[in-house]
């Protein structure tokens, strides 16, 4: 591995793992002590958050294909070893997240990839990747249940920071899709969102009682894609960089 090129970003854009029956297998305590290191590290680099997550889902019968992908995260931490989360002093205390998800992203069981990150003021503060329990049967769906992780965090944030003394307003969550948002909203016909569990229409009181704003942002913009997909390289970097991950 020290002779091989460093990997620009931790994932190839067209990367897709799976269990991969047919595959070579390797060694599994290995391969666990590989994906426990990487998960100890994405608390201080999230911008590998993503890679790894999906990397951690084959540590019952890793195979070679497995192997490879976390080798590629680990060149491209060697690559950016200098890397680090910056954090501005002078900043609001004011919650904010974007979130996301990848539709039946995975291939094993076409179940979808919630991911999110939190701001406080100018400054991530927090961040996640998921795969959801459920198989979701349309892109709104998906993004609505990844919105019910976002909304927990953040709840759970503001009452951490009352602790503390620090109250905010309402919390503001940045989406791209707007039937997510219509449906937090309550905006579309009962019909199309009961086979929804009920578990996620939380967010509705809360939207209700104002203590979340839905927003819509425009994919660009969308700092969640960094949580959810491989991003070819250029992509990749400009997210890096506005969540706050730069040369420390």
């Amino acid at each position: 591995m020290d002779k091989s090129e460093d990997a620009k970003t931790p994932m190839g854009v067209n990367e897709k793992l799976s269990k991969d029956k047919s595959g070579e297998s390797v060694d599994e305590k290995l391969y666990r002590g590989m994906i426990e290191s990487l998960l100890y590290l994405t608390a201080s680099r999230p911008d590998i958050c993503m890679a790894v997550g999906v990397c951690a889902r084959y540590q019952a019968k890793p195979k070679m294909s497995h192997l490879l992908a976390v080798k590629r995260i680990i060149k491209y931490v060697k690559r950016t070893v200098n890397l680090g989360i910056y954090f501005t002093k002078d900043t609001t205390k004011e919650l904010m997240g974007f979130y996301d998800a990848d539709w039946a992203g995975s291939l094993d069981d076409r179940r979808s990839t919630s991911g999110g990150c939190f701001f406080m003021g100018n400054n991530m503060i927090s961040w996640h990747n998921k795969k959801q329990n459920s198989v979701s049967l349309s892109t709104a769906e998906a993004e609505y249940i990844a919105l019910g992780s976002c909304c927990t965090q953040l709840m759970w944030m503001k009452h951490m920071a009352a602790d503390y003394g620090m109250t905010s307003n309402s919390i503001l969550i940045y989406c791209d899709n707007e039937s997510a948002i219509n449906i937090a909203k309550n905006l579309v016909q009962h019909s199309r969102t009961k086979h929804i569990d009920i578990r996620h229409h939380f967010i509705r009181e809360l939207v209700e009682e104002k203590l979340i704003v839905v927003d819509h942002v425009s994919t660009e913009f969308q700092l969640a894609d960094l949580f959810t997909k491989p991003l070819d390289f250029n992509r990749f970097v400009s997210l890096r960089k506005a969540i706050g991950v730069c040369e420390i």
